[in-house]
């Protein structure tokens, strides 16, 4: 993995940004309901689309993938809140302790991508560097979670150096077997930097291109930043010296 290849850009007409509309945002959610029922973890109900809570919570960014002006893949990051975040109702215990150590904590939802296109694949990192790069400088969160089927959490862990805090558990909403992984922001940055060394040809990591650097299609908004892009943060994710 420390090798792993970074992504290009199957043409210049993708962009990636966070959700402009309520049109783009029903379009994301059902785009989510249409991959949760075909995977098993909802009912084939329109329902929750209007019930889920969470979907409709303000504490919802929701962030989209556009490939020729269409709708291609979606995520979203849900911001702790008086109503919690989706996996309390499975992994209260393990929340409450992350949130002991953790100011600012989020979960990342509600992933979907369009898989009729031959080019979700290559799409995928470019929305996970958006969301990391979103949620450590824009919206200055402290901490990511997510509920994952064992699949993705190998993802998360092996490629974004997110870690598993949970053993295999089963969650009724979704009637399947996950694990909770979680992602300190600014420990990713060593973490990141640990995992992909520069190419010695040319220069690549994949560290800057996941939590530093904004892609070609990337659209981040233009409201102040609550972290500078401009600070060493990975001089300051350095473990302490006893």
């Amino acid at each position: 993995m420390a090798s792993f290849r970074i992504p290009r850009l199957p043409g210049s007409d993708v962009v990636v940004r966070l959700a402009a509309s309520e049109e783009e945002i029903e379009q994301a959610n059902r785009l989510v309901f249409r991959n949760y029922v075909a995977d098993g973890f909802w009912e084939n109900d329109e329902t929750i689309l209007r019930t889920n809570k969470f979907l409709h919570s303000p504490a919802r960014t929701p962030v989209v993938v556009l490939e020729d002006g269409q709708l291609v893949g979606t995520m979203s990051i849900i911001e702790d809140s008086p109503i919690g975040l989706p996996s309390d109702s499975t992994q209260g215990p393990l929340l409450r302790r992350l949130r002991s150590t953790s100011r600012r904590i989020a979960e990342v939802s509600a992933f979907a991508m369009n898989r009729s296109r031959c080019s979700h694949r290559k799409l995928v990192l470019f929305l996970m560097s958006y969301v990391l790069q979103y949620s450590f400088y824009y919206a200055g969160l402290d901490r990511l979670v997510a509920s994952c089927k064992p699949e993705h959490a190998t993802f998360y862990e092996s490629v974004l150096c997110f870690s598993k805090v949970s053993d295999l558990t089963y969650y009724d909403y979704s009637h399947a077997c996950g694990y909770l992984i979680t992602l300190h922001l600014l420990e990713a940055h060593h973490l990141l930097w640990q995992k992909y060394p520069p190419d010695p040809v040319t220069g690549e990591s994949l560290y800057p291109f996941l939590m530093c650097d904004p892609q070609p299609c990337h659209r981040f908004p233009a409201a102040r930043l609550s972290r500078a892009r401009t600070t060493n943060w990975l001089a300051h994710s350095m473990p302490k010296v006893a």
